[in-house]
């Protein structure tokens, strides 16, 4: 009897244990959600077979399987049914139609949910698909930072319709993050800090005192984060810097032109106007603010140092951006009279460019000092082990789970990867004491920027088919006499050519010949002016000679050009494509003038074409026309999808545009033409 109720009630376990499975399987709330959906789908149907197919729709758990991604599987579709489906727009979550983006919706079946949103493909429950019912579990990236996944398959500077990840990899190229800490991809930076040999010849000690206090105090333009020194510190760096032996040349320079006869401020005044050094730097906060601050440059540096270096700044700092001038030797005596005269801190005490008797013990203090704070990392001139990358590695950092990172004293903030990262960024030292990292004084928006690229860092890089980097073509960088031009006025400061070259000017150069005539160019170097009349002058008059202009103009002529793009797109077709008058007529008709001036009719914001055939070869026009997004993906000009025969009538309108006298004649469709 006793084995009889035992096997009785065992079995009643056995069929209550198999009843679980099913029942536990039928209460999945996935399940109660797709009803849901169904019901949804069926209120909104507007016709009777889209009724029938949410109704008939079976209740089931729907996944991506991403073969081609690590045979990821993603199951967020589950709940997220209405991700492709028009009708959705506007729902309630989780039923809502995702927004339009380049990969959605039509690369769902490609690169599906988690790589851009993060969480746990696999899961069906939400708090473990949205990575928040376990520490081990991939948690969801917030929306804030949702531009990170762009960066995981995306790897260039700039990504298009993500703007946020670009800014924060700017910062970061910007910040010098690279110089201390490793990132894949990023083993050949180098900072543009400049070497530190120098100072002794350059400045006094008590600026050098106030700029090792607070940099951003002393210029607002200043990438040098704050490492919080404090004055004894201040002072032993002082020290050291003081006692690092200037290069002899460099020292012979700066004495000897200490020594020359003083400059005409009101021709300094007229001369640095001219030379627009303001599209780089700022004057007491005007101008572009890529550069240093020069609104008290003269309290800042020594005159015979500013003379020497406005003469040769790349025998100063090898990597800086900033062109060599062909100034005179009178030229750069006027320019630092006017520095002297009105660009100097009025308030400064009078020992500030007085330079320091150095303590050899403080030295070696500022000495041991330098090398723990790491600068060396930027102001690499010293030896090797200066210049050694002794930030963490950020390899991996935006698959880190909040379980691993130390929070140190910071218990206030969310234990949550995206809060460490924003307050490490905003106040490095505030988890520990000890703690190297210095402070940048970035904005909210741009910790938010940065974080979004780190997060784009993951563990692993994501297989090759999915990478994407911006199709450009290799810099062809000349040598011999025209490299050296290059070199000399730094062209790839501010243009890009190929892959390389900084974005300062939106103007790429890469087929510059096929773009410009060869004349025009020329005159261009020698007198540059703003070609859209709604900027201000920006590029720098370098005083180049004649002979250099011509040579870098036909340098470009002959070698920087797009193989696609025909000299002339008129042979070969009918003589009524030739019809400048009907193009005056679609050039109206199309709204042209809305944008760009003729004469001294017509908009401001794109290009003047004031003189647009002697600027523009007709076969860039013609190519442009047809395409202008394909010159550069962020052209504002409309695609208008023209036939060849209308491009090539307006192209040969903008062909009769030679000079200001014709171009500011009536339009009549009679223009004179040259």
């Amino acid at each position: 009897m006793p084995l009889r109720r035992l096997f009785a009630v065992s079995s009643l376990l056995f069929l209550v244990t198999l009843a679980v499975s099913p029942v536990k399987n039928a209460l999945r709330p996935y399940r109660f959600i797709q009803r849901e959906f169904r019901d949804l789908g069926m209120s909104r149907a507007t016709s009777r077979k889209a009724m029938e197919l949410y109704a008939n729709r079976p209740v089931a758990i729907q996944q991506i399987w991403l073969r081609d991604f690590e045979d990821r599987v993603d199951r967020c579709t589950t709940c997220h049914l209405g991700v492709a489906d028009a009708a959705m727009r506007g729902a309630p979550e989780p039923f809502r139609l995702h927004p339009a983006t380049f990969h959605t919706p039509g690369g769902f079946e490609r690169i599906g949910c988690t790589a851009c949103h993060g969480g746990e493909g696999l899961a069906t429950l939400q708090d473990d698909a949205h990575g928040v019912a376990q520490e081990n579990i991939a948690p969801m990236t917030p929306a804030t930072f949702i531009q990170s996944g762009c960066g995981r398959c995306h790897l260039s500077a700039t990504v298009p319709d993500a703007p946020t990840l670009s800014r924060g990899r700017a910062l970061m190229e910007r910040a010098g993050c690279y110089s201390c800490h490793a990132v894949r991809g990023h083993d050949a930076y180098r900072s543009e800090a400049p070497p530190l040999d120098a100072i002794a010849i350059k400045t006094g000690a008590v600026w050098l005192r106030g700029w090792l206090e607070d940099p951003r105090a002393v210029d607002p333009n200043a990438t040098m984060p704050n490492f919080h020194l404090g004055a004894d510190d201040i002072l032993a760096l002082s020290h050291y810097m003081f006692g690092r032996p200037a290069p002899d040349a460099l020292a012979r320079r700066v004495a000897a032109a200490a020594g020359e006869p003083l400059g005409d401020p009101a021709t300094g005044r007229r001369l640095f106007s001219e030379s627009r050094c303001i599209s780089c730097h700022t004057v007491d906060g005007k101008g572009n603010g890529s550069a240093p601050e020069l609104g008290t440059i003269a309290s800042a540096a020594t005159r015979g140092w500013l003379i020497a270096f406005l003469r040769d700044p790349h025998a100063f700092n090898p990597r800086t951006r900033m062109p060599r001038y062909n100034f005179s030797d009178g030229d750069v005596r006027d320019i630092v009279a006017y520095f002297d005269d009105e660009l100097r801190d009025f308030d400064a005490p009078a020992d500030v460019l007085e330079p320091l008797r150095v303590n050899q013990t403080l030295a070696a203090k500022g000495a041991t000092l330098f090398r723990n704070a790491g600068c060396g990392s930027c102001h690499a001139s010293g030896p090797a082990s200066e210049t050694e990358k002794f930030g963490p590695d950020l390899d991996g950092i935006g698959d880190r789970r909040a379980a691993s990172l130390d929070f140190g004293r910071r218990r206030d903030l969310p234990q949550t990867l995206t809060s460490w990262l924003v307050a490490k960024i905003e106040s490095p030292r505030s988890f520990a004491d000890g703690l190297r990292m210095p402070s940048y004084g970035f904005d909210a928006d741009e910790q938010r920027a940065i974080v979004t690229a780190l997060l784009a860092h993951g563990a692993q890089a994501v297989p090759e088919k999915l990478r994407h980097s911006a199709t450009q073509p290799v810099a062809m960088i000349p040598g011999g006499r025209v490299g050296e031009l290059f070199s000399r006025y730094r062209c790839l400061s501010c243009h890009q050519i190929g892959n390389r070259g900084g974005d300062t000017s939106t103007a790429p150069l890469t087929f510059e010949g096929s773009k410009v005539n060869e004349e025009w160019l020329v005159d261009y170097l020698l007198l540059p002016s703003s070609l859209r009349p709604i900027l201000p002058e920006r590029m720098p008059i370098l005083k180049m000679s004649r002979e250099e202009a011509s040579l870098l103009a036909d340098t470009f002529e002959k070698f920087y050009v797009d193989p696609s793009i025909v000299e002339d797109p008129f042979a070969g077709r009918a003589e009524s494509d030739r019809d400048a008058a009907e193009g005056e007529r679609l050039y109206t008709t199309l709204g042209c003038r809305g944008c760009h001036i003729i004469g001294m009719a017509g908009g401001y914001y794109g290009p003047t074409l004031t003189e647009a055939a002697r600027r523009l070869k007709p076969g860039w026009v013609f190519h442009f026309l047809k395409n202008p997004q394909g010159w550069r993906g962020d052209i504002r000009c409309p695609n208008y999808a023209l036939p060849d025969t209308d491009a090539l009538r307006l192209t040969a309108y903008l062909g009769t545009l030679g000079s200001s006298r014709d171009a500011a004649a009536p339009a009549t469709g009679k223009e004179s033409t040259r």
